[in-house]
């Protein structure tokens, strides 16, 4: 095994909070082994590892498996993804012992007019009513104590000439019923109200885990050289045609997020064909592919399907991806 040390930029990465575009360093260490001279394996390695990095956090973002703030925390926990990953691109390379250190951009410093504290969620803003309610009913500077008895939250008032103030005592009591009785309406509306919002809530992040923002209908016709990879991420809808690439290094085509991908009559030669990652789906008609790495990777629960299409090269999908045809 030889010792090898991982450094350089990642990204960018877009974060479905804010939307906005945000870009990370990485640096670490990694041990590797193959038959050949390690001067020369250990470039390859580093930039397999510094995509497949690229390529695993845009997936867990994208699946709202991590946020921007908690990247750093968790990508230790996806060395095993990142390692099996960047092993896939360069097979004769055996890969281990991978450590990181991540620093990714945070995406509202950059946004104007946000800052300083977080207004309350609606579960703490009704605690906090209610206890400054409660600090207010037992703050004495509330009280009146000219002449008056205050008795479980009753003001009684008496004379040594007029006794008792029956009568200003009945018109308590109504009142502290029907004000009881509003808190307690207040109390159910907010209730509903924040059990209406965690519903909404759940349902957001259901549509967003199952894909609910994918992009539907036909695609926008794209244009590409064929000279250099063509990459298409969030919710992209596009389509290329009769388009003839010839890429001398990595992926021809890389598709990720939420991206739908239409490729008529296309002919590629690279060494990674169609590389798709996150929710993305490539349909692929006509044409041809021929790799010498992959004709084919697909990773997360993204999608490649061939109809009519001529491969050369091998296929691999990895977790809940699926390539089908030709």
């Amino acid at each position: 095994m030889y010792p090898g040390q991982l450094g350089g930029s990642i990204g960018p990465f877009r974060d479905p909070n804010s939307g906005q575009s945000v870009n990370g360093s990485v640096n670490g260490s990694f041990t590797f082994a193959g038959a050949g001279d390690p001067a020369a394996m250990a470039p390859r390695a580093q930039a397999a590892l510094l995509r497949a990095i690229t390529n695993v956090i845009a997936q867990k973002l994208a699946a709202n498996q991590v946020a921007i703030p908690t990247i750093a925390g968790s990508v230790p926990y996806f060395s095993g993804e990142i390692v099996a990953a960047a092993a896939a691109e360069v097979p004769d390379i055996q890969l281990s012992a991978l450590q990181l250190t991540v620093d990714v951009q945070n995406p509202y410093a950059a946004m104007p007019g946000v800052g300083g504290p977080l207004p309350p969620d609606p579960i703490q803003a009704t605690k906090n009513a209610f206890a400054q309610a409660a600090q207010d009913r037992l703050d004495p500077r509330n009280y009146d104590y000219e002449a008056k008895l205050n008795v479980g939250g009753f003001k009684i008032k008496a004379s040594t000439d007029g006794g008792l103030d029956t009568e200003g005592l009945k018109n308590q009591v109504k009142d502290k019923v029907k004000t009881e009785v509003i808190w307690y309406g207040i109390g159910c509306v907010i209730v509903g109200l924040v059990i209406v919002g965690l519903l909404g809530l759940a349902w957001y992040i259901f549509r967003e885990a199952s894909g609910g923002n994918a992009p539907t209908g036909a695609g926008k016709a794209a244009a590409w050289d064929g000279k250099s990879k063509f990459s298409c991420g969030g919710n992209d809808n596009v389509k290329l045609q009769g388009v003839t690439a010839n890429i001398a290094s990595g992926e021809a085509i890389s598709a990720s997020g939420n991206c739908k991908l239409e490729l008529v009559n296309v002919n590629i030669t690279a060494p990674v064909g169609i590389e798709a990652l996150s929710n993305a789906k490539v349909t692929v008609t006509g044409g041809s592919v021929t790799a010498k790495t992959a004709a084919a990777k697909a990773l997360g629960n993204a999608q490649i399907t061939f109809s009519g299409t001529q491969v050369t090269g091998k296929k691999e999908a990895l977790g809940a991806a699926k390539i089908t045809g030709p």
